[in-house]
């Protein structure tokens, strides 16, 4: 009985934190997959009783998202969870390297951001949606469209990303 309470209780946090993002695709939408970003903590040096400080990296596997954008300035359709809005949510290029990318800056509000907001983007309201589309073309590259204000996960402070690729024409 305590395993089902357990499982119900689960769920019903699942789908009240609940958001989804998609990216157009042809004349359709193909949702992004949520990453958790894995995170590495190196040890500072201890040098007599002084304590160096320590680095946390966040990293996504892999050298290329599996979600590419078509275009340079791809369009987005996000439906925010219950406690967000739509400034929450921001785009972050990443650096990439042979087997992974990683954020440029562990902490996530440091890192340099777009936020999607009225003057970067044109958003439009669609159902219970919104559809934004960058107003300047992105740099070709490796990105994360990341909610600035989710809760980390885990001893390791992880990160819930969509991320995705956009290629060279």
């Amino acid at each position: 009985m305590k395993r089902m309470i357990g499982l119900l209780a689960l769920f019903c946090v699942l789908d009240a934190t609940a958001q989804k993002v998609e990216i157009a695709v042809g004349s359709s939408w193909a949702e992004i997959p949520v990453q958790q970003t894995q995170s590495e903590l190196k040890p500072g040096w201890k040098i007599v009783d002084y304590q160096m400080k320590s680095r946390l990296t966040h990293y996504l596997s892999g050298s290329h998202a599996t979600q590419l954008a078509e275009g340079n300035r791809p369009a987005f359709r996000v439906t925010p969870g219950d406690k967000e809005v739509l400034v929450d949510y921001a785009l972050i290029r990443l650096k990439c390297y042979k087997y992974y990318r990683k954020l440029p800056v562990t902490k996530l509000m440091d890192n340099t951001y777009i936020r999607l907001e009225p003057n970067m983007f044109d958003i439009k309201f669609e159902s219970d949606a919104f559809v934004c589309q960058p107003r300047q073309s992105l740099v070709p590259g490796e990105y994360i469209l990341v909610c600035l204000s989710q809760q980390p996960v885990g001893e390791l402070s992880d990160l819930l990303v969509y991320p995705f690729c956009v290629m060279r024409e």
